[in-house]
């Protein structure tokens, strides 16, 4: 087995001798978080070919674009004011090809509101952030910085008492650390993970967090019924992060989200067909099934609840739509229309071919474009009112 980042590993297991087996979402923390050790925050972390796993900005730049419509659509249906700055805000920025590719989309097609947008990447990692200063670049109509989401949430960055803008997470509240839980013997235990010499091992103890508890008592409530042996992951951390939104609105802003990840309903992800849950580990694009290898140096993610992520959003005093696909989104914002002109082109060669490859890629039926969900939240407008909320392939009555 490869264990991956020895330094990362000591660190772990020393804390675990010292205060004995801790949560599982406590070792996901660590694995992925570690300041400098974590997979997250150490140096070389990207995606796409030179990375372990594509995320939708490393296929196309009109994934950005075709987003960079419906944060203008969100800024035109939520404005109070006139040339007031515009904030995006974008958890877990990655490489910064979707910043990058937003802003363009922004100034081309809107550039009077890409001129008065500021744009706030949330980042904990000094590597990736440099990543994203070379990508981005210095040529970009929008003001751009970087902040951390205390600073954000404190307006340190922003200098406005009135919050205006989007809050984008791309692939974000997958890889926020979970509680994971299995049903043994009629009750609710909680994974820990203890030391075994330089291993780790599990171990199942009762859930003493209350919080947990009482989130599963809510998720019995609406139906969900685990079975024996059943495993699931609970990402209190996501909702943490979601309602936190509330916070940084407050009462008088205005404009919303976009939450775009792998997910399902309630009902759907803890159905006893998922047995063993969703948490994968992602390396040299491949999947992996084990936490405990390769620390530090693979990915980790669990789908996500949108169901308990609705209800958070909506106490954080948001209006929510269904999520819809990301084919359906990107439909929706025009993507099919991008396909048909590449395909009228002549004389494409063999980088039209790559393109047209790409963005069937960001909607492709079995992949991406029906894996992902995005789901948007709106303050001073309906979600459902927003492009993205409408099916494309509905005949009009």
């Amino acid at each position: 087995m490869e264990r991956g980042n020895a330094a990362l590993r000591s660190w772990i297991l020393d804390r675990i001798r010292a205060r004995g087996p801790i949560p599982f979402v406590e070792y996901m923390d660590a694995a992925l978080y570690h300041p400098g050790l974590g997979y997250y925050c150490r140096p070389g972390m990207t995606t796409g070919p030179a990375g372990d796993f594509y995320t939708s900005p490393d296929l196309h730049p009109a994934f950005g674009l075709l987003l960079s419509r419906q944060i203008a659509e969100l800024a035109d249906r939520t404005a109070r004011e006139a040339d007031v700055p515009f904030h995006i805000v974008e958890a877990g920025p990655g490489t910064g090809r979707l910043a990058r590719d937003i802003i363009a989309g922004l100034s081309c097609e809107r550039p009077e509101l890409a001129r008065r947008t500021v744009y706030t990447l949330v980042e904990v990692s000094p590597a990736l952030r440099d990543v994203q200063r070379k990508t981005i670049g210095d040529h970009a109509v929008a003001d751009v910085v970087w902040a951390s989401w205390h600073d954000v949430l404190e307006g340190r960055h922003r200098g406005a008492a009135r919050f205006h803008g989007c809050v984008l997470a791309n692939e974000f509240l997958d890889a926020l650390p979970v509680h994971l839980i299995e049903w043994r013997d009629g009750a609710l235990k909680e994974v820990h993970v203890a030391s075994e010499g330089d291993d780790f091992r599990e171990e199942l103890r009762d859930a003493g967090n209350a919080r947990l508890s009482g989130h599963i008592e809510g998720l019995t409530a609406e139906g969900v019924r685990f079975v024996e042996g059943q495993r699931a992951e609970i990402g209190l951390r996501a909702l943490d992060w979601v309602a936190s939104l509330g916070r940084l609105f407050g009462r008088e802003g205005a404009g919303g989200a976009i939450l775009i990840d792998y997910g399902h309903s309630a009902r759907e992800l803890y159905d006893a067909g998922r047995h063993r849950g969703t948490l994968l580990c992602y390396h040299k694009h491949q999947v992996y099934d084990d936490p405990y290898a390769r620390v530090g140096e693979q990915d980790m993610t669990a789908h996500v609840d949108f169901t308990s992520v609705a209800r958070s959003a909506i106490r954080a005093g948001f209006d929510t739509a269904p999520p819809a696909t990301q084919l359906r989104f990107l439909v929706s914002h025009g993507l099919a229309d991008m396909v048909a002109e590449l395909a009228a082109r002549r004389d494409q060669g063999v980088r039209g071919v790559a393109e047209k490859l790409a963005l069937h890629g960001l909607m492709a039926p079995g992949g991406m474009g029906e894996v992902f969900k995005v789901m948007l939240l709106a303050r001073g407008t309906e979600a459902s009112a927003l492009t993205g909320t409408k099916d494309p392939f509905r005949c009009p009555a």
